[in-house]
C-alpha cells in the first residue's frame, strides 16, 4: 500500500507561495505601523500643548506666578507637582516617561521608554528668526511660550519625521534622515518644516 502524503516539490511550491505573501504583507505592515506611531507622535504633541494652556492657568506649583513647566515628568512637571507622585496627571505616565532623547543619539537623558517609538523633548526658547529669544524670565520660569519635539527612537523603523509643536498650536513635521540635529534646546522652524494636515 502507497503512503499518503505531501511530495518534496509540492511543499516548496506552499512555501514559495507564502514566501511571496510574505514579501509582499511585510513592507505594508510595517508602513502601516510607522504611520500609527506618527499620529500617535501628533496626537501626543496636541495633549502637551493643551496640558501647558492647563497648567499655565491653574498655577500648580503654587508660587503665584502663572507659567508654563519644562519637563513632562519629574517636579513641577505635567505629570507631577513632586518627582515619583504623579499627583496631576494632566498628561499620561506613559507620554510623562518618555521625555529624553532617541537612544542612538549618545545625549542624555536618554528615553529607555519611547511612546510608540517616539522620543520627547521640550524646548524653552524660539530659535525660528535666527536669533534665540528665550522664553524664560530672569528667574529661569518658562514665561512667554513653550514648545515639544517628538523624535523617533529607531529611523525608518518606528517613524520617520520629527514633530513640534509651540504655543502658538501648529504642529510641524521634517524628516532629518538617519542624522537627528541634536540637542533641540530652541524650537527652530524654517522653511524646511511642514505643516501637519
Amino acid at each position: 500500500m502507497k503512503a499518503k502524503g505531501f511530495t518534496l516539490i509540492e511543499l516548496m511550491i506552499v512555501v514559495a507561495i507564502i514566501a511571496i505573501i510574505a514579501a509582499i504583507a511585510i513592507p505594508n505592515l510595517l508602513r502601516s505601523r510607522m504611520a500609527a506611531n506618527e499620529a500617535a507622535a501628533v496626537a501626543a504633541c496636541k495633549a502637551f500643548a493643551s496640558a501647558e494652556n492647563i497648567y499655565r492657568r491653574t498655577d500648580y506649583n503654587h508660587d503665584g506666578v502663572l507659567e508654563y513647566t519644562m519637563h513632562l515628568s519629574g517636579d513641577n512637571s505635567l505629570y507631577e507637582n513632586t518627582a515619583g507622585a504623579g499627583d496631576l496627571a494632566l498628561i499620561d505616565r506613559s507620554f510623562a516617561m518618555a521625555e529624553g532623547f532617541p537612544l542612538p543619539t549618545g545625549v542624555t537623558p536618554v528615553v529607555a521608554n519611547p511612546k510608540a517609538g517616539y522620543s520627547f523633548h521640550t524646548c524653552y526658547g524660539d530659535w525660528s528668526s535666527g536669533t534665540i529669544v528665550d522664553w524664560r524670565d530672569g528667574n529661569g520660569r518658562l514665561m512667554m511660550g513653550f514648545g515639544i519635539y517628538a523624535m523617533p527612537n529607531q529611523y525608518d523603523g518606528v517613524g520617520r519625521n520629527v514633530f513640534t509643536i509651540s504655543s502658538q498650536g501648529t504642529i510641524y513635521q521634517k524628516d532629518f534622515g538617519q542624522e537627528l540635529p541634536l540637542p533641540f534646546n530652541e524650537y527652530k522652524v524654517d522653511s524646511t518644516w511642514v505643516v501637519v494636515e
